[in-house]
């Protein structure tokens, strides 16, 4: 156990005028330790996250501008850095008040619950139903729509998106959501919500027996 963390936790319960012994204090920071793994695997995965984003962001952009010969690619290019542009800038800013995050032994609980509240807002919003049925067909889109005019040239549009290619694209589309949307529900899960319930039954924990 570290001294310090047993100094604040003994000076805390004089402020409180509650006297704490040792197993309480020992509760107190296992509790402590068991709260920051979690935090710290959601700051890594965050950041693995953002990092792998940002590098997948920037290859696509530079493959979709080399191959792609089409009258209208510069637009085309323009709309993906500011779709990738906006989700990177939200994620760096989430991520910036994930990385502030710390929970102490002083203030533990105020800190637990603060720290879920950062936590579960981004949790929350990759379940949400806009992250899942608007940003990720939107995201299988821009891919079967590069690949419909990565060669068309000056062709016009109406001749390369016949009723029957949107027919082709819309099922297409309808097939690919239903296999991803799941698959990124899940990575989300693995990647934040398991440490995020963690940190919820941390503050339980906590109620529980302090």
């Amino acid at each position: 156990m570290d001294f310090d963390d047993i100094k604040n936790a003994w000076k805390d319960s004089f402020k409180e005028d509650n006297n704490i012994n040792k197993s309480e204090i020992e509760t107190k920071l296992k509790i402590k330790k068991q709260s920051n793994t979690a935090l710290n695997k959601i700051k890594r995965n965050y950041k693995f996250d953002m990092y792998t984003g940002l590098i997948l962001a920037i290859l696509i952009i530079y493959y979709i501008n080399r191959t792609m010969h089409f009258e209208y690619k510069n637009i085309f290019v323009l709309c993906l850095i500011l779709f990738f542009g906006a989700l990177l800038s939200w994620s760096i800013y989430n991520f910036l008040k994930i990385r502030k995050s710390e929970i102490s032994s002083e203030k533990l609980k105020p800190a637990l619950k603060k720290t879920i509240t950062v936590i579960e807002r981004f949790v929350n919003f990759n379940k949400s139903t806009f992250a899942k049925y608007l940003l990720m067909p939107l995201s299988i889109c821009t891919g079967m729509l590069y690949s419909v005019f990565q060669d068309a040239g000056s062709i016009a549009i109406s001749e390369i998106l016949s009723k029957h290619e949107l027919i082709k694209l819309t099922i297409s589309l309808i097939i690919a959501s239903a296999l991803f949307i799941p698959l990124a529900q899940y990575y989300n899960k693995k990647m934040f919500k398991d440490h995020l319930d963690e940190l919820k039954e941390c503050l339980k924990e906590f109620e529980n027996n302090v």
